[in-house]
């Protein structure tokens, strides 16, 4: 199994395992998220200053977990919005492919603006329904 694989299927794992420990759906969606946003920064900033290793390790992680939030939309419920981000995620997952096959900057930065997009969309809709701290 490769690293990109295992690291799907650990996220997967923990998906569950926080699913019968409390932890709520929505804060375990932006805990992904923000994971995510942060692999792909750092495979910009490895890209950039010529650190093809570092640079794979990260890409292969925000490509996993890409991957797995794509894999977990449910296209009954999520109707037009599951699709619309199912083709936002094929368009990233194409994207660092390419970025990784042309050593392109401008294609992890394509990224990253349209990974961010939907990070913030996701928070602006979750945070809401969050309870607040002080009652």
């Amino acid at each position: 199994m490769d690293d990109r694989n295992r690291t799907g299927h650990e996220t997967a794992r923990r998906y569950a395992a926080a699913e019968m420990t409390g932890i709520d759906r929505e804060r375990l969606l932006m805990l992904l998220l923000d994971g995510g946003g942060r692999f792909l920064r750092v495979a910009r900033e490895a890209l950039a200053g010529g650190d093809r290793a570092g640079f794979g390790q990260a890409l292969s992680r925000a490509q996993a977990i890409i991957a797995e939030l794509q894999g977990t939309l449910d296209h009954q419920v999520g109707g037009e919005i599951a699709a619309n981000l199912h083709r936002l995620y094929d368009f990233m997952l194409f994207h660092l492919t390419e970025a990784n096959g042309q050593g392109s900057v401008r294609h992890l930065d394509e990224v990253i603006a349209t990974y961010e997009t939907i990070t913030d969309a996701f928070r602006q809709v979750l945070e809401p329904v969050r309870p607040s701290v002080d009652g």
